[in-house]
């Protein structure tokens, strides 16, 4: 077999194929990184004459996982050089674990708490008081923070500073700063995290987070260039899931790059391989959910009203600009005026292009909504709406304190029946890492129940075939490169999740406990292995 690398038949196992053509099948082959054959164990035997063959003891086979959106170095930040405080209701027990915990860390190190939605986060005067002399930011979101006055006075940021499109600094009813900051991570002074330091963390996050939960490809929202630097280099050793990167525009939280044509014509080049490519850039129109740019705050003053970075005109130029070079743009819009200015942007990009399946999305679009037309229009103008149904987890128990007020919240159902699809995604940056678990963020969309067992829109849930389609096929279209993955089909990748059961005979409020065997990227066991003796994993760092 020297001359088939990575090939072998499974067989005693339940392929759940998610390909229409063939739903079911009881064994498949792989060769050369490839589905060579999948149906009968029979009929693969003999497509695959002198493979060696792997009992799996009846486990479950199906389509490697793709997570079409999220923040991995984030994550790994968050799991390896802050301090988790997520698990915290008082604030005073926050600072002093922060107090506690700030012993061990560099002295060149910010004290960076992650918290989480909707937490009771010290304040800017707690935080002073126990850190007098060095800075620190406690997180709620990658969106909104609170620092003291050591990382604002080393920043920079005083009342006189002038801040970008789409960045607040709050202020206290006497016009102090309160410390409280959003979207402006970037303007904090934070020394950089150097690529020594991010390779193993990365890889450590890629692993346990992703390849353990059967993930096999994962989107990465760019963060630094030190951070892709790493990624590049783990995705060259082959040990992690397939890396497509997105690159923020700017203006905007933690841009990377300018809409301009020879940028664009540049990303538009198919960079990188199979393993690690440019897929494509984000653009923010607004700020995370408290600066989400709605309809109700524009009855208050000005410097309330959600984070606009941008006006139609110019959105309408930057997705122009960007399908022109071939270039997928997923563009960031919370709020209601900002979904507009996005629906209607895309709907200019069909006018311009009519027959270009351009398949620009819209982040977040539909996790809230009051009716159907703005989706209607999305999807007619041949667009596409990426919502996050594990954000059901942290909404509040109280109707009345969900925003916005009144709008119905993850509608799926409607979703599917009108776009057809629900691309799968965790879209976390450490203040729900769990999401990463694509089986968890699918019993969210099973059951539309936050972390207190409330029901949130229980009409809205889905199907078990839809929440698996949501991480395979839809999140394998919604990235277009649904002829690669997604299924296991003959010529497609040989990326695979194998888990001990069946996941149309498990119940609901089961499905975080489905347990992954095996995770395979091309044919090469990255994490567990086959039932009765595998290929070895690729060692880790």
């Amino acid at each position: 077999m020297k001359d088939r690398p990575n090939a072998y038949i499974l067989r005693n196992c339940g392929v759940i194929t998610m390909d229409e053509e063939r739903p079911h099948a009881e064994a498949l082959a792989v060769a050369a990184g490839k589905i060579l054959a999948v149906g009968s164990l029979t009929d693969v035997r003999e497509a695959a004459v002198g493979f060696p063959e792997f009992d799996l003891g009846g486990a479950s086979v199906l389509p490697g996982f793709i997570d079409v959106h999220t923040h991995v170095e984030m994550i790994a930040l968050s799991r390896h050089f802050w301090i988790d405080v997520r698990d915290l209701t008082d604030p005073d027990a926050i600072v002093a674990r922060l107090v506690d915990r700030a012993a061990t860390l560099p002295a060149d190190d910010w004290i960076v708490g992650q918290g989480t939605f909707g937490q009771n986060l010290p304040s800017k005067e707690q935080l002073d008081a126990a850190f007098p002399d060095r800075a620190v930011a406690v997180r709620w979101t990658m969106h909104k923070y609170v620092v003291n006055q050591a990382a604002l006075d080393l920043s920079g940021i005083d009342a006189n500073t002038s801040v970008s499109p789409g960045v607040r600094i709050q202020r206290d009813a006497e016009g102090r700063l309160n410390g409280v900051l959003e979207e402006a991570w970037d303007m904090l002074a934070i020394p950089a995290y150097s690529r020594q330091r991010l390779v193993p963390a990365i890889h450590e996050s890629l692993r346990e987070l992703f390849l353990r939960n059967g993930v096999t490809t994962v989107h990465e929202i760019g963060c630094t260039p030190e951070g892709l630097r790493a990624m590049q280099e783990l995705a060259n050793e082959r040990s992690i899931p397939r890396l497509g990167v997105l690159l923020t525009a700017k203006p905007g939280h933690q841009a990377l790059i300018e809409t301009s044509q020879r940028v664009m014509q540049i990303l538009g080049g198919q960079l990188g391989d199979d393993r690690y490519w440019v897929q494509g850039i984000k653009i923010f129109m607004d700020g995370g959910r408290d600066g989400a740019f709605r309809t109700d705050d524009l009855s208050g003053p000005a410097e309330g009203w959600g984070l606009l970075t941008r006006l139609y005109p110019t959105l309408v130029d930057e997705l122009v600009t960007a399908v022109r070079a071939g270039m997928q743009v997923c563009t960031h819009a919370i709020g209601d005026l900002a979904q507009e200015i996005a629906v209607s942007a895309v709907e200019r990009v069909h006018e311009v292009f009519p027959d270009l399946d351009h398949r620009l999305r819209i982040e977040h679009f539909f996790n809230e909504s009051f009716d159907t037309v703005n989706l209607e229009r999305l999807v007619a103008a041949g667009g596409l709406a990426v919502p996050n149904p594990g954000f059901v987890f942290a909404e509040p128990d109280d109707p009345a304190r969900r925003q916005p007020p009144g709008a119905d919240k993850f509608s799926l159902r409607t979703l599917e029946r009108i776009q057809g699809r629900i691309p799968g995604n965790s879209d976390t940056a450490g203040a729900q890492p769990f999401t990463t678990n694509p089986w968890f963020t699918m019993q969210c969309m099973l059951q539309l129940k936050n972390k207190n067992g409330v029901e949130i829109n229980p009409g809205e849930t889905v199907s078990v075939q839809t929440a698996l389609r949501a991480f395979t096929v839809d999140a394998a279209y919604a990235t277009k490169q649904e002829m690669l993955k997604g299924r296991i089909a003959p010529g497609l990748l040989a990326d695979l999740a194998i888990i001990d059961r069946d996941p149309f005979a498990t119940s609901p409020q089961e499905f975080h406990q489905v347990t992954t065997l095996a995770t395979v990227v091309g044919g090469a066991v990255l994490h567990g292995s086959f039932s009765d003796g595998s290929p070895e994993p690729i060692a880790t760092l």
